[in-house]
């Protein structure tokens, strides 16, 4: 039976069956496991896309790999289509919707909103591990001259890796710490929100130092620009195609999106209009040597914010579920486990070493030098060392674009797996050790809301007003405390959330744009309703201490989100 089954060669069967794999292995291995407690579902994706790989299951499996992975289609062997074709597609269009949804969430004003403290831990976070990943990676490349990828300016090719090496021992996984946070129980805590606000600076530090490495790169150079010589002007080519880039988003796309935004446009005309965008402006950017992702963030992150977190319901799932694991598993492919090759695991020890020692040391004591306890600084550095998805599609860039070479990718994604997966457990080892004083800082936590105006809407019609908290409200109020004041809420029907559009703001990295609705039932009946439930990384309401995605609020309630609480009023 086997053997009639591998002799069926169909394209559209084997890339179904593929799907299978990717997405349904994962799931049933987080689920059926129970590896949920331990590990984020990204985590498996990872880790399953490289079992699927040639040097594991190629390995226990040659005939089956084959058969799925290394063969090319009988029909369509004049073209030179593999069976796996299917895959590097639709890899490529996940990374680049991927990066567009980090865009999308990533905050424009990150630096501005940044406390002193988390902008000097961001960046120190940042630049201690880049500089001794640099300098180690500089110092092995002289050992090992097949760790680097093809040499690029002249004979400082290996600069450059040291440069790119010691950028990825600096990278952290936003959307990953995200999930670890809540599986810890510390997006609740004060530690939860200054993570948070480290890893948002450094995740706008790591594009913006991408954006200036790649266009270096001798295969962004030499064969995805209209130059094919490495010279200054190819460089700044690549540089101008971006600053072009977002100059189209700010004085073409945009202006049509907020036209037809005013014209009350269908959602699918909308969407449909963001993913032209998306793509066009990628093509831009990845024809000038910059690269497509590059394209997409600048979407994500400068389209009008109503149409940001439209895109950000929309596509979240699929990316995240369906489209992620054929990048993952496109990565397991090209990784190659050769365990006899020493420069692998030369390569994989130097860069845990660095990694996990200059993260720690570079967000440890600039946390404990702005007057936090020990014990927070400690459990902050061990967070900080999450780089789970975003190392590997910064890696897998690099690698494409001939930077580094087939140890050090194989070794940086042994490391990212590495990193991602101690990061839990050496941050219950803190809690436990420290107790609570791990989690709290030393000064009260200071939540901003406010109730932003709607211009298009009459002063009678407003969700509401901030009022002093001793003062007396006629129908409903969130009371916040007296820290912060109370909102008396005159709509009878509000989204509440973090970002600048929503009814009433909780400027707050706990909570999530577009968090939760409050909306009237009836007279004196109000319903809150978790807006979060169905995204692919939800944040947890509670009420009374019992977490709820949808609750009928009484007077006296209290709600929390993720740790920002209000008392609920009725007058």
């Amino acid at each position: 039976m086997w053997t009639q089954i591998l002799s069926f060669y169909d394209y559209k069967f084997l890339l179904l069956l593929q799907v299978l794999a990717v997405v349904g292995i994962p799931l049933v291995l987080w689920h059926y496991f129970n590896l949920r407690k331990a590990f984020p579902l990204a985590i498996i994706q990872i880790f399953v896309g490289i079992l699927l790989g040639g040097s594991i299951f190629g390995v226990i499996a040659p005939d089956a790999f084959k058969y799925l992975f290394g063969l090319s289609d009988p029909g369509n062997a004049k073209l030179g289509i593999t069976v796996n074709a299917g895959v590097t597609a639709l890899a490529q269009v996940a990374v680049v919707l991927f990066v567009f949804l980090a865009g999308c969430e990533a905050d424009r004003n990150v630096v501005q909103n940044a406390a002193g403290m988390i902008l000097k831990i961001g960046v120190t976070g940042v630049f201690t591990p880049w500089v001794l990943g640099s300098i180690a990676a500089f110092v092995i490349a002289g050992y090992y001259a097949n760790i680097t990828g093809s040499q690029v300016l002249g004979t400082r090719g290996d600069i450059l890796y040291a440069i790119a090496f010691g950028l990825c021992m600096a990278v952290t996984a936003l959307p990953v710490l995200v999930i670890v946070l809540r599986e810890l129980g510390f997006n609740s805590r004060p530690i939860g929100s200054v993570a948070l606000g480290v890893g948002g600076v450094d995740d706008g530090l790591l594009w913006l130092s991408l954006a200036i490495i790649l266009p270096l790169a001798p295969a962004g150079i030499a064969t995805t620009s209209l130059f094919n010589v490495v010279s200054l002007y190819a460089f700044l080519f690549a540089i101008g195609g971006g600053i072009l880039a977002i100059l189209i988003i700010l004085y073409a796309v945009n202006p049509l999106l907020e036209r037809l935004i005013a014209q009350n446009s269908p959602e699918r005309m909308l969407m449909s209009m963001v993913v032209l965008a998306i793509f066009g402006v990628g093509a831009l950017t990845e024809l000038t040597g910059l690269h497509a992702v590059f394209g997409a963030f600048f979407v994500g992150l400068l389209i009008p914010e109503k149409l940001r977190h439209m895109a950000q319901d929309r596509f979240d799932v699929p990316v995240s579920l369906l489209l992620l694991p054929f990048f993952f598993l496109a990565t397991g492919l090209k990784t190659k486990f050769e365990f006899g090759n020493p420069e692998l695991w030369y390569v994989f020890g130097i860069a845990m070493v660095v990694c996990v020692t200059g993260k720690f040391v570079g967000v440890t004591l600039p946390t404990y030098w702005s007057g936090q306890s020990l014990a927070f600084s400690i459990t902050l550095g061990t967070l900080m060392q999450c780089k789970g998805l975003m190392e590997i599609v910064v890696v897998t860039l690099l690698y494409e674009r001939g930077v580094f070479g087939q140890s050090t990718f194989t070794a940086l994604i042994l490391v990212a797996l590495v990193s991602t997966a101690i990061t839990v457990p050496l941050s219950n080892l803190a809690r436990w050790y420290f107790g609570e004083a791990a989690t709290q800082t030393r000064e009260e936590e200071k939540v901003d809301v406010s109730v932003p105006m709607a211009p298009d809407l009459p002063k009678a019609e407003q969700a509401g007003k901030v009022v002093d908290p001793s003062t007396k409200v006629e129908g409903v109020s969130l009371d916040f405390g007296n820290a912060i004041g109370k909102v008396a809420v005159t709509s009878p029907d509000v989204v509440i959330g973090r970002h600048k559009d929503d009814a009433i703001r909780v400027n707050d990295v706990r909570v999530s744009r577009g968090h939760a609705r409050l909306k009237q039932l009836a007279d004196g009946i109000y319903e809150l309703t978790n807006l979060t439930a169905t995204r692919s990384e939800p944040n947890p309401i509670t009420v009374n201490g019992v977490q709820q995605d949808r609750a009928i609020l009484k007077n006296g309630d209290s709600v929390s989100l993720n740790g920002v609480n209000f008392k609920f009023r009725t007058a």
